[in-house]
């Protein structure tokens, strides 16, 4: 007889922070609410107060190491805090969570070495391993599971004990639509179980899986997929051309998708294929990734204005075509009120685009530290626009690295009160010249920059002596 759940020691309120967690992965905040909470709550919140402070300085810190930086040293003092605050704590934690893993992942021992596995029959916990089938990832526990553990009696016991509310994801890779039908989840996983299944994905051989055999994808085949009853327990999806070409987004539109959080296009998507994307009921999504896929401006501005998408927070679309007008949509759309995470290097964004942005309230949301612009079209008009942005004060990094930036944006950026908590700012491969060096090196606002990157721009040893002057083994030029 399957366990049934243990009445929550947990205050009911930590409880409805945990899961709403669960709800939005990609999103920083409900995990930074739920920090301050167990702080201002240690001593009623269900655990030792202790235990209620030390998990939320483990949120703080891994929310912050998840976010990319270029500051080195604050991230060796974050991954210090980081090992201490799980040598103290991740065992008591886990419970019997890391000995299940181990015990049902060890290979039979042979010979002599049967021996000594019976002779230490378990390994020294590391609180910081990597590959023990288990983390924690920004304050939350991810646990990995095979399908075949889902059956696992011990496992479904722990699923059922008070601290699996700690919990984000318990993820299980699932390969192929008979695979997906098969699978039985014990009532005390399901609150936490993550499927990710990959579409159109060519199957790698593993150590459990020898030599899988490719998914037939058809239009047929996508529907019964992506209407089956166990789809619904598919959190995370990756799709793949062959998936795109037999019709997979056009399946979406009427499909049972509420469930899915992450989605992942790798393929190439045309215009049609956006705005099937942009039609499907992903009202749950919370991270989407777009990136490489040839998108030009009007699929773009399909998939932004969708009204599908309030629960989105995160954007990777780098590397696709759709430059200032798809920017243009993204700030107009309400996506610009929501989004935390945006990535745009390398879309084709030029002055007008930027202008738009930061006449919006998208980078009033970004998280940062850094706001990367990167591999773009933009020039002195948009280097001025950022200058002039309200919002650009809160980030600590810049980078504009390879754009079209000449003396009159590096002077607007020198002028600018908005840097003035910059740590690294990033100027390599652009077109400016001494002028806009001596800009830089005259900056009252420059004091507390860490990295200057001046590399390949036009600048003359009389300008780089300028800039070593102000700035020392801090420029780059």
């Amino acid at each position: 007889m399957p366990p049934r759940p243990a009445a929550s020691p947990l205050n009911p309120d930590l409880l409805a922070l945990l899961s709403g967690c669960r709800a939005a992965p990609a999103d920083d905040t409900p995990r930074l609410v739920l920090a301050d909470w167990l702080d201002e709550n240690a001593d009623s919140a269900g655990l030792p107060a202790d235990d209620a402070r030390a998990r939320a300085a483990l949120i703080r810190v891994q929310v912050e190491l998840a976010r990319p930086t270029c500051d080195i040293g604050r991230l060796a003092q974050l991954r210090g805090e980081e090992a201490r605050l799980l040598a103290a704590n991740a065992a008591r934690w886990l419970g019997t969570l890391a000995r299940r893993l181990w015990d049902t992942r060890r290979r039979p021992a042979f010979g002599f070495a049967a021996h000594l596995a019976a002779a230490r029959p378990t390994p020294d916990f590391d609180p910081l391993a990597t590959n023990s089938g288990w983390r924690f990832h920004r304050g939350l526990l991810t646990v990995e599971l095979y399908p075949e553990e889902l059956d696992d009696a011990e496992f479904a016991a722990w699923f059922a004990s008070p601290p699996a509310a700690w919990v984000e994801e318990a993820g299980v890779d699932v390969a192929g639509l008979s695979a997906l039908e098969r699978l039985r989840v014990p009532d005390a996983m399901r609150p936490y179980l993550g499927v990710r299944y990959a579409l159109g994905a060519e199957p790698r051989p593993t150590m459990r899986i020898g030599g899988p055999r490719p998914e037939s994808l058809n239009a047929k085949s996508c529907k019964r997929l992506l209407r089956s009853e166990n789809f619904g327990l598919v959190r995370t999806l990756r799709m793949y051309q062959p998936a795109i070409k037999a019709g997979a987004l056009r399946a979406m539109v009427e499909a049972n998708v509420a469930g899915l959080r992450r989605l992942s296009v790798r393929a190439t998507i045309d215009d049609a294929s956006a705005a099937f994307l942009a039609r499907a009921p992903l009202e749950s999504l919370s991270a989407l990734d777009v990136s490489g896929c040839d998108l030009g401006p009007d699929g773009f501005r399909l998939l932004v204005g969708s009204p599908h998408l309030r629960q989105l927070t995160a954007l990777v679309a780098f590397r696709n075509h759709f430059g200032c007008d798809g920017l243009v949509a993204l700030a107009a759309s309400p996506l610009a009120g929501r989004l935390t995470v945006l990535e745009i290097q390398n879309t084709g964004i030029g002055d007008r685009g930027v202008a738009a942005v930061a006449e919006s309230s998208l980078l009033e949301r970004l998280v940062g530290p850094g706001l990367n612009l990167s591999m773009n079209a933009i020039s002195d008009a948009g280097a001025e626009a950022l200058a002039q942005c309200p919002h650009l004060a809160p980030f600590t990094e810049l980078i504009l690295r390879d754009n079209r930036i000449g003396n009159a944006g590096a002077r607007a950026l020198a002028a600018s009160p908005g840097v003035a908590n910059l740590t690294y700012l990033d100027l390599w491969k652009n077109r400016i010249g001494d002028p806009g060096a001596r800009a830089l090196a005259a900056s009252p606002h420059l004091g507390d920059v860490r990295e200057l990157s001046l590399r390949d721009n036009a600048i003359t040893a009389r300008g780089a002596g300028v800039l070593q002057e102000r700035f020392g083994e801090r420029v780059k030029v």
